[in-house]
């Protein structure tokens, strides 16, 4: 026995040696190709990439979607992320990128969708991770390849938020835009984020630098008035009004979904979710994968009323 087991214990070290380089091979092996080419400008290292569409997807997922993610919420990402991209790009009647004239799109969350190349992506996966998530992520595109989201035939805005808290909220409710795809839906399938509740605490000191005006108007704070999933839509601060995503945004809230109370110091606002809110909930889509739903169901729950198709069978100049 003594000397088949040696054997055995020597050929798993060569197995589990030879592992990584197995996987190396096939993640380094790019997507299957498009034929769709892709000008990126990245605002985070200042370069231009080009990239075929499939192969610019897989940095799309991997820095927009944890890689731990079930597969089915992962591949509903590479469909909204590709759907995103051709929706923006101006051979498919999009602005393109106001960062660079010639750019498709560009690594801005803000404006696009973000990016992580295989640099970034080995700091933030060191190791054997990094093979393992990047063909894991690789896989969820390919099995997606060429497919987008249409409505009247046309590719959605497919945007998309880490932690709706409860319930999504619509395009009309955010940024007072009609979008009939972009409605709330329930979610009662994200409350395993760990931002699904959030605790912030500012000075009065501290919220007159941010707004840049007298800290004693934040002593009368209050809301004017709230989308009907409770997000805050305005509040007035004195005489002044201001809407709930200008306060989001200069305070670093994580939503529009939040409530605050007084103390001598400051304010302490108690807040639900993170994002704007609208369309796919990525926390959203991991609790539904988790509940056995796939990618196609998961897309259908967030955007009403889509269909799907084939990039080939869109029009393009």
């Amino acid at each position: 026995m003594r000397p088949n087991t040696g054997l055995a214990l020597i050929l798993l070290l060569v197995l589990v040696s030879l592992t990584p380089l197995v996987i190396l091979k096939r993640s380094d092996s790019l997507p299957k190709r498009s034929g769709i080419p892709v000008i990126l400008v990245s605002k985070t290292d200042g370069k231009v990439y080009r990239f075929d569409l499939e192969e610019y997807l897989v940095g799309v997922v991997a820095a927009e979607m944890p890689a731990c993610f079930e597969l089915e919420a992962l591949k509903a990402q590479a469909v909204a992320a590709r759907t995103l991209a051709i929706h923006r790009m101006k051979r498919f009647g999009g602005k393109g990128c106001r960062h660079f004239q010639d750019a498709d799109i560009c690594d801005d969350p803000a404006e696009h969708q973000a990016w992580l190349g295989e640099k970034s992506l080995k700091k933030r996966w060191p190791g054997l991770s990094f093979y393992v998530n990047y063909q894991r992520i690789k896989r969820a595109v390919e099995e997606t390849a060429g497919l987008v989201m249409v409505y009247q035939n046309q590719p959605i805005d497919a945007v998309f938020h880490s932690t709706c808290g409860g319930e999504t909220a619509s395009a009309q409710d955010v940024w007072n835009n009609q979008i009939p795809y972009l409605t709330r839906v329930k979610c009662d399938f994200d409350k395993h984020s760990p931002r699904y509740h959030n605790t912030f605490s500012f000075t009065w000191d501290e919220l007159e630098e941010r707004f840049q005006i007298s800290g004693r108007l934040f002593r009368n704070l209050r809301i004017i008035s709230l989308t009907p999933q409770g997000r805050v839509f305005t509040l007035a601060l004195g005489e002044q009004l201001i809407s709930g995503n200008e306060f989001r945004n200069k305070t670093g809230l994580t939503s529009t979904c939040f409530s605050w109370q007084r103390s001598p110091s400051g304010l302490s606002f108690s807040v639900k979710g993170y994002g704007h809110g609208v369309g796919l909930c990525q926390y959203g889509a991991d609790g539904l994968g988790k509940k056995g739903w796939r990618f196609h169901q998961i897309l259908k729950h967030y955007y009403r009323g889509i269909s799907f198709a084939k990039i080939s069978n869109l029009a393009k100049d």
